[in-house]
Parts: structure tokens; sequence; C-alpha cells
């Protein structure tokens, strides 16, 4: 198919999104955001002395792609790690509020909840600046013992969902055991797998439907520097990893779509207007597309409406998680 289906069509199927299960596998933070004005500098020393005026959290990293997708009508839940700390406490709080379920999260008493904490600060009649930002981070990938858990609670939930989407971001939760043992999962249970990574992408084998970057692609495929043509990569990349089907995300170049049953990628223009703030616009392309891939459609029709999903998300201040309404309005729908 070389075009995708309708806008009306698509924007009529959008109804099945909330019947669909999905399990997001990765690593949570508590994202937390500090603001304030900068009245003086500190008499102890050359730094700025800041007056708080709001402290924001909210659930970051897998967290925040499951916020995407249960924002589009899908039943979410998330497997990963937390520790038995106040930060933990908000976290789960965070995402019960949005009715994802919280069930398969593993608590650690012995860990720190991982979190980043962004500063920023204003003086008058200038916008406010990030000034500092204060991560707590992992020292290193899970043990054997927390993978066998992990594996455990996977193996309890599968027969339940629709599909895993995998998000990887710092290497910790998702280990190279349970990325070899996850597509046999799937197999097992007919679910749909996809997944993402910033730096371990090459990985990852035997997915659904993997969604990178170009600079990720390039990396994966151990050729950072090196100029390909999107579709030359998207295939490199699917031979590499045995994948059915990879989506490259090229910024304001759009995406190059390669599906299961096609030898050249499609090429999808972007088709963001006024971009006021990107942040968000990755885990909206993820969500868009997996939902729509378990919907029914094409990889093509996917990938075009997760492109009017991005849309609407970077033209939003912060991190915007769309929502069904939003999505069926930019689809032509009612």
């Amino acid at each position: 198919m070389n075009t995708p289906l309708p806008l009306q069509e698509l924007s009529a199927a959008l109804g099945a999104f909330p019947k669909l299960r999905v399990l997001v596998l990765g690593d949570l933070f508590l994202d937390e955001y500090l603001e304030g004005e900068m009245f003086e500098i500190s008499r102890e020393g050359p730094i700025p002395v800041v007056k708080l005026a709001s402290r924001v959290r909210t659930a970051g990293a897998a967290g925040n792609l499951a916020c995407s997708l249960k924002n589009l009508g899908a039943q979410v839940s998330v497997l990963s790690l937390v520790g038995e700390d106040p930060a933990g406490e908000e976290l789960l709080r965070q995402l019960e509020k949005k009715n994802i379920g919280t069930e398969s999260i593993i608590r650690l008493p012995s860990k720190p909840t991982l979190t980043y904490t962004k500063i920023r600060a204003r003086v008058a009649n200038a916008p406010s600046r990030e000034i500092l930002r204060l991560d707590v981070l992992p020292e290193e990938p899970i043990d054997n013992s927390l993978e066998d858990r992990v594996l455990s609670v996977l193996g309890a939930v599968a027969s339940e969902l629709d599909a895993i989407i995998v998000l990887d971001q710092v290497h910790h939760l998702v280990t190279r055991r349970i990325l070899d043992e996850l597509p046999e999962i799937a197999a097992a249970h007919r679910l749909f797998l996809q997944g993402s990574s910033r730096e371990r992408l090459a990985e990852f084998h035997d997915f659904n439907l993997v969604i990178p970057n170009d600079q990720e692609a390039r990396e994966a495929l151990g050729i950072p520097g090196e100029k390909l043509p999107a579709g030359e990569l998207a295939g490199k990349l699917k031979q590499q990893g045995g994948h059915k089907e990879i989506l490259l995300t090229l910024g304001p170049d759009g995406m190059a779509a390669l599906g299961e049953n096609r030898e050249e990628a499609i090429l999808l223009p972007s088709l963001a207007g006024e971009v006021v703030d990107v942040t968000g616009a990755g885990d909206a392309v993820s969500s868009a597309v997996l939902l729509g891939r378990l919907a029914g459609w094409d990889l093509h029709s996917a990938a075009s409406v997760a492109s009017h999903c991005a849309s609407i998300a970077i033209s939003r201040a912060g991190t915007h998680h769309v929502t069904l309404q939003e999505l069926q309005e930019a689809l032509g729908g009612n």
C-alpha cells in the first residue's frame, strides 16, 4: 500500500483504542520541576538565591509513555522498579491518579526511586531558565535475582495483554537477558512487541516494531558519523535486528516507515506547524503507532496518525499528552 487509509476511516477506528491492553516495560522516574525568582546573590558564595514559587511532580520516562498511551484511551499498566521512599510513593500516586495499573511495579526497600529534578529561576521582565538539574540515577543494570522477579511478573500478566512496549533509557531494568527473553514471551502469548532505546538498540532483536531516530539507528549499526538515506538506514537496521518493521523518526524531515512485507521505506513528511516544545513528541509517536497497529492498521496508516499526534504534542508548551478527542479532531472526526 502506497497511501495510508483515509483520515475519516482512521478517525472512525479510534474507537478501538479503549479496548487495547498495553504493558509499558522500562525505568520509571519521578520528574520534579522547581521554579522561583532569583532575588539576590548569596553572601556566602557567588550563587543565586531563588525563592521557591512552585513545585510540580510528574511520572517520567516509562511513566510518561504510559500517560501518553492512557490519554489516547488504552488500558495501561507498568512493569518497573521504584524504591520504598517518598519519591516512590509520589510516583505511584501520579500513575494511579491517571488509572494506570501499578500492580506490576516492584518495590525495592534498598534502592532509591530514580528522579530528575530541574530547578528553574527567573528575574524581573525575563522568562525563567533552567539553572540546575539534580538526578538520582542507577549505578548499574539490575542483577540476576531482580531479572528473575521481572520475568516472573511478566509471565504472570502476559496472557492479559495485547502488547508490550519497551522503553530503554538508562540501561537499568532492560537488561540483555530480558531483551533476549522478551520475543519468546511475546510470541507465546501472541503479543505485539514494540521498543525503543537511546543507546542500546543494537541489543534489541526480533521485535515487531522498533522506533529509533536516525542517530540512534546509525549508532546501532556502528556507523554514527555516516550519512545514509533514511530508507537504506531503516533496511539495514531491520536486517540487523531481525525486526518485522522499522519506523525511523527524522525530526523536521518526518518519518520513514519500513513495513514487514516491503523492500523500500515510505517517507512521510512532518505535519508540524508552529513548534512550541518538542518534549514528549517521541512518546506521542510511539503511542499512536502502537495503538494503530493493534487496531489493525498497516504501518503507513499508523505512522500517518502518529504524525498528527506529534504535531499536536509539539504545539503545546511542556509535556503534553494528546487526548483521544484531540487526535480525532485533528483527523477530521467529530
